[in-house]
């Protein structure tokens, strides 16, 4: 008899479950049941020889080569195929709050149809553009095939435009990505001179990576690939500038709105819309690359390099993980030392020099006075004192004097120049004539600052 697995499905017709049998049976699916338990089964008024020899896909016709199985297989193909295209009609409804109807026949599995990527995919939707938001999965019709069975589905969904988070399967395909481009950094062993008494600073800000800005609407271009080209000849020039010095170390903070935007949106990161060049992941992998090459050129021809992340107005987020991603990387390189400290502000000390790092956007007419509390125990061991901030694209210095104990000390607080373009908002502002430039800066251990180096885009 047939065997207890092999049932009749629901809303499958006495004809639909005779020929699945049959198929089955030549398809060797059956190896115990005989042709005379289908004949009985199917109560079929045939001798089972004659049932065998009509049906076997191995007893072909002599004239045209082919059997009654192959013949029946390829009029069902023919018919479903007919049948998908006739009797349901698709349709997709696009709505006026963004959302869309996808009503299609869908060839699927009882468990595909309860995977949304799925779904989504089959309707052609794209898993990083589109979020699910509901979906209606009812059986249209079953059908035998050689590797099994499979299930036609009349399958509705509603859909609309992702914009509020990123899915777990775009985040591993990014990282997949950055993992299979990556090559291993070429950073050769850098001659350590400990005699050296002079240490070169290299704050470049504001560089927002990502910007996007038209000519015929700002006077200047710029985008991701006009600000490659200036960071890395920026760093390029610096590196021919201080040919001769014997530097102790090179101080590398990064921040400072090095990226333009912080999330998925493509705003700052509490929320303020901006024009961008490109997708989120191409902006941090270019800007990842950009700054693990700029600390291997600067390692490999100057000195050791100490790196921090200063928290920016627009990119607070990426840009610290920018700085993990740089932790990674130089993970067994002793002489690359990175301080991954959260603190908004940053205090560090050379020789007799005290320096203090912040982007400048909240502490305003405060700033003179969080040094001496914060960093009190450096401020008392050095004489020089500075804060290095961004924030305003442009340089400025004031001096704020103020008493200390017996002792009088300044703090020169500067904001440091930026080799970024205006965006519409800052044109339209009137905020222009700056000089696109880059400082460094060259500190010696005893006597405080010794040089300014100013790199200028031109």
């Amino acid at each position: 008899m047939i065997k207890e697995n092999i049932i009749r499905y629901e809303n499958e017709t006495e004809f639909e479950y005779g020929l699945r049998v049959l198929t089955e049976k030549v398809e060797g699916k059956l190896p115990d049941t005989d042709w005379q338990d289908i004949v009985d089964e199917l109560g079929l008024n045939v001798h089972r020889d004659t049932l065998r020899k009509n049906f076997n896909k191995t007893d072909y016709c002599q004239e045209y080569g082919y059997s009654g199985y192959d013949i029946l297989q390829y009029y069902k193909d023919k018919q479903m195929a007919n049948d998908s295209n006739i009797r349901y009609k698709e349709n997709i409804s696009l709505n006026s709050d963004g959302t869309q109807v996808s009503d299609k026949l869908i060839r699927m599995s009882e468990e595909e149809c309860k995977d949304v990527n799925f779904v989504l995919k089959a309707h052609g939707y794209d898993i990083k553009e589109w979020e699910l938001l509901n979906a209606k999965n009812n059986i249209w019709n079953v059908y035998s095939k050689q590797d099994g069975v499979s299930t036609l589905y009349s399958s509705k969904i509603t859909v609309k435009p992702r914009v509020d988070n990123i899915s777990l399967e775009e985040m591993a395909e990014n990282y997949e990505k950055m993992i299979k481009n990556f090559k291993p950094l070429s950073v050769f062993e850098t001659k350590i001179n400990n005699n050296a008494t002079k240490m070169l600073e290299v704050p470049i800000m504001d560089l927002h990576l990502g910007k996007f800005a038209w000519e015929n609407e700002v006077n200047e271009n710029y985008d991701c690939k006009i600000a490659e080209k200036r960071f890395n000849r920026v760093i390029d020039d610096i590196i021919n500038k201080v040919k001769g010095y014997e530097f102790e170390k090179v101080l590398f903070p990064i921040g400072n709105d090095f990226f333009n935007f912080d999330n998925v949106e493509g705003t700052t990161t509490k929320g303020t819309i901006q024009n961008n060049d490109s997708r989120w992941q191409d902006v941090f992998d270019r800007g990842v690359n950009l700054l693990l090459n700029a600390i291997v050129k600067l390692h490999t021809n100057v000195a050791p390099v100490e790196v921090f992340c200063v928290n920016g107005n627009h990119d607070s987020m990426l840009s610290y993980c920018a700085l993990k991603s740089i932790e990674c990387a130089f993970r067994n390189n002793p002489d690359i030392i990175v301080d991954k400290s959260p603190n908004p502000r940053k205090y560090k000390c050379y020789g007799n020099t005290l320096i203090g790092y912040t982007h400048g956007d909240k502490e305003k007419a405060r700033i003179d006075k969080i040094m001496q509390v914060e960093a009190r125990e450096m401020w008392g061991k050095t004489i020089f004192h500075e804060w290095h901030m961004g924030h305003l694209h442009s340089e400025q210095t004031k001096k704020v004097v103020q008493q200390m104990t017996k002792e009088e000390g300044g703090i020169i607080i500067r904001n440091i120049s930026s080799i970024t373009s205006n965006d519409a908002w800052h044109h339209e502002s009137g905020y222009v004539g700056a000089i696109r430039k880059a400082q460094v800066f060259i500190w010696d251990k005893e006597y405080g600052l010794e040089s300014i180096i100013n790199s200028v885009i031109v």
